[in-house]
Order: C-alpha cells, then structure tokens, then sequence
C-alpha cells in the first residue's frame, strides 16, 4: 500500500484515512493470510466498513477476536481490499496479477461497490489491444480455477483429465498462434515440430499452474498417453503418480462432487431443458436413461435423486458403460435399487426392505475402490448390496421408469 503523508490533515478524508493504514498506534487486530503474511488493522473501521468484518469481531463464540485467519485469501488481494475500506478508492491498486483474487476477495466479503470497480478494471484490460495483457488475465483466470478448485466439495462436472487437455491447450496457444501446428501438437502428442525456444516457453508457462493438476485423478494410461510425451511434469512426479496407481492410492477421477445430467439417447422419454430432470410420458413399458458422467477410477462417489413422481416402479442404480438399452425384454438393466425395496442385477433380486416413494430422495453411494455400491433413503439408513461383487471398472449412473413417473438429479452441497 501507498500512503500519501503530503497534505495537511484535516483537508481530505481519505488521505486522512489511507495515513491510518499504516499507522501501528491504531492498529488492534491481525489478520492472517494464506500466503502466511500478517496484516495489521483498526477493528473499528473494519467493523464499521463491512458487515462481514462486524460479524467476525464481535463474534462471541470465537476465541480470540484480535487474530483473524483467511485461508483463501492472500496478502496482496487483502491490502487492495483494506484499501477500498479505509478509504473507498482502489484506483491504481487493481492489477492484471492481481485482478483475480481481489475479486475473489470481494465476494468473500460481500463488497459490493469494490466488486464495480474491478468490472470496470476489467472491461479496460479487455478494450487494451496489448494482446499480452487480455492472454496474461486468462491465465490468471485459470490459474484461480485450478488452484481454487484443487480439493473443491462443490459439485463438478469435468474430469481431472480433460481439465489437463484444457490445460495444455491453453499453454500452447500462448506460444504459438498456428492454430494447424498447435492441432498436430495435440495430435501427435509431441513438441517434435517446435522450435527449442518455443518448447521452453511452453514449459515455462505451465510451470506455476501443472501443480494444480492432480496425476492421482488419470488412470496409467491417460498419463502414458496424454501427459508424460509433453515431458511437462517431472520425471519424479510421473514415478509418484504411477506408483499410486500400482499400489492403490490413487484418488476419484473428477474433483470435487460429481454432477451430471440425463443423456438424450433417442427415447420416448422426456429430458428436461437443463438435463437434470427426466420424465416417462406415454410409455407402454419402461424405459432406462444414463447419466452423461462415466464412474471410474478408485474414488467414492454419491449423487441424489429425488423421486418427483412415481407410477409403478422405478428402478436406481449403475450399469457397464457397453449396456445395450434396446434389450426390448428388460425393465431394468445394470445394478439397482427398485421402488418395491428389491435390489436387482441381471435375473437376481434380493429383497432390501428399502421401499421408496414419491417425494423421497434416493443417495446413490458407489465405492469404485472396492467395487460396492450402497443406497440410503433420504440420508438414512445407508446400506451396500451384497452379492455384486461384479461391478465394472467403468460405469455410467442409470434410471429406469415407467408411464407419468418423474425423477430429478439433485445436486449434492
């Protein structure tokens, strides 16, 4: 921060209040930041400033309201934020580096007039015809998405892998701008028709954000062919991802929680415009629907539905992502849970005592690791089938209904 100590006080209030900044004698509260650097403030104009801050400060339950620690924001985008506080002016402070989190910093705590200023901020960097400048704020985008998201619960829906290929894209583009050599770059999985100085500007751009790509979400072969031929990654981390792998430690393939919506595969029955709802609507017998996520890896997994209406049965589950759904003899087909509280694989049934109903949300609970899947009836009561001892390495989530019946996917928090 820059503070300004050339004019009388008295004569502008905010000069009077940027020299309070920095000024230790007002300063009784420590904030700590997630780079590990401590900023020092004044709780009465935090608290006076920001209801956030007023919240924290005259929390009763916290145990010390003199330290505050903020794990997902760093020092540089609180100084901005302090800044804006003390003295509503954040000209100058908003940075191409610095843009994204001090954005990030700006939802967080709720300011609404500093969220402005960086629209604004930001539609100058883009009318800048500096090319550098709009490549260097997508990077920045990006690499807020990654890092933020590393060890997300939100739901998600894109894969660790195509987060690579994205990734990897992104790096070469800044590079180079022949988009027919970049498409035999990504197809040949090769810098082979690079020049040297090309090769380590590829390098050097993905340096700060491969860390934020975890290789323990790819199975071996997604490693061997997609990733290790860029020789992007240390040789070390490529012997750790594998060794992982061999030894079963890898983790779920997507991060976060996975979301998914219903695949329109040509039948009668009715997706909604968002693909989170299906519906059976002049059926004469059952119809099934895959969700458009594949289940791999060695991950846990669990996703809800909720049953909006129910004509007959209803069948929830998983099934092989080879499933042949035109088997015009089956009502259901993979591993599932039926409404009548059986659980059905193939020709077996075994009775459950899991009856569910309109109204009800069903937790789909599938451990890929160990090859189990469990269901629970609105959070209670969860139990694994035992028997399926089949399961795939692969499986996409499937639901089978009847005439008028409704289901929807209901996002996990």
């Amino acid at each position: 921060m820059i503070t300004n100590n050339s004019s009388p006080r008295g004569r502008s209030l905010e000069k009077d209040f940027k020299r309070l900044i920095d000024d230790e004698r007002f300063h009784n509260i420590a904030i700590k930041c997630s780079d590990g650097e401590t900023i020092y403030s004044c709780k009465a104009i935090l608290a006076t400033r920001s209801d956030f801050f007023n919240s924290c400060i005259f929390n009763e339950s916290l145990e010390s309201n003199n330290n505050l620690l903020f794990k997902n924001i760093n020092s540089a985008a609180m100084k901005v934020l302090l800044e804006f506080l003390y003295t509503s002016n954040v000209e100058g402070l908003i940075t191409v580096d610095n843009i994204v989190e001090v954005y990030y910093a700006s939802i967080h705590f709720d300011l609404i007039d500093l969220q402005d200023h960086i629209i604004e901020s930001t539609r100058k960097f883009s009318m800048d015809k500096n090319v550098d400048v709009g490549k260097k704020l997508l990077s920045e985008c990006l690499k807020y998405f990654l890092e933020k998201t590393y060890d997300t619960q939100i739901p998600f829906a894109t894969p660790e892998f195509n987060i690579w290929e994205y990734t990897l894209a992104k790096f070469i583009r800044k590079v180079i701008q022949n988009e027919t050599i970049i498409e035999r770059i990504l197809d040949k999985k090769s810098f082979s028709m690079c020049e040297p100085q090309e090769i380590e500007g590829i390098k050097n751009h993905s340096t700060p954000l491969i860390k934020f790509i975890n290789l323990k979400r790819m199975d071996g072969e997604e490693i061997e062919q997609h990733v290790e031929p860029f020789g992007t990654y240390p040789t070390q981390e490529l012997k750790k991802s594998y060794s992982s792998i061999l030894n079963g430690r890898e983790l779920g393939f997507i991060r976060g929680v996975p979301i998914f919506r219903w695949k329109n595969n040509g039948s009668s029955l009715k997706i909604s415009v968002d693909g989170f709802t299906v519906e059976g609507n002049g059926l004469v017998k059952p119809k099934s629907v895959l969700g458009n996520l594949i289940f791999k890896g060695k991950g846990v997994y669990e996703w809800n539905i909720l049953i909006e209406k129910l004509n007959n049965k209803v069948y929830i589950g998983i099934c092989d992502i080879n499933v042949n759904l035109n088997e015009n003899d089956k009502v259901y087909h993979g591993w599932v849970l039926g409404s009548d509280g059986y659980a059905y694989h193939e020709k077996k049934w075994k009775r459950c005592c899991a009856k569910f109903k309109e109204g009800n949300k069903i937790t789909i609970h599938l451990d890929m690791k160990n090859k189990t899947c469990a269901f629970s009836i609105n959070n209670n009561k969860k139990f694994v089938v035992s028997g399926w001892q089949n399961i795939p390495s692969q499986v996409y989530p499937i639901a089978s209904l009847g005439h008028t019946s409704k289901l929807r996917i209901e996002p996990k928090n």
